[in-house]
């Protein structure tokens, strides 16, 4: 006979890594950002860090809900797999939403509006766009 299932197996670890996703890319990205942002044209103080650490917190970003996923999925806790699985659905919604909006504006052309005559008509001959 097999032991029944807890809905709550697994629960602490899942909780523990979504304090970690959340403060840990809120961290990362904020620290990250205050390595890589001058002021006035000057140069950061430590790009390459700035860099590492902006990296580092798309892939906790992105890379955690995904892990939490499969863990709660595997753990067969109902909550957690909903949690993460509605973030990773709007991870996904967000990325497609955003390849959407760069390729709809990568083909886009200026051009210019053609001139409008504004001379009077004994004037036009020679005026752009008369």
């Amino acid at each position: 006979m097999e032991p029944e299932r807890d809905s709550s197996r697994g629960a602490t670890g899942l909780i523990l890594l979504g304090f970690v996703w959340f403060l840990g890319t809120l961290v990362l990205g904020a620290v990250g950002f205050s390595y890589g942002f001058a002021f006035t044209g000057a140069s950061a103080e430590n790009a390459e860090l700035a860099e590492v650490l902006i990296y580092t917190a798309f892939w906790l970003g992105g890379g955690a809900p995904v892990v939490g996923l499969a863990a709660a999925m595997h753990l067969h806790n109902k909550a957690g797999t909903w949690f993460y699985g509605l973030v990773v659905l709007s991870l996904v919604g967000l990325v497609l939403f955003a390849v959407y909006q760069h390729k709809s504006r990568s083909d886009y052309v200026w051009q210019e509006d053609p001139p409008v005559c504004t001379a009077p008509p004994e004037r036009a001959h020679g005026v752009p766009g008369c």
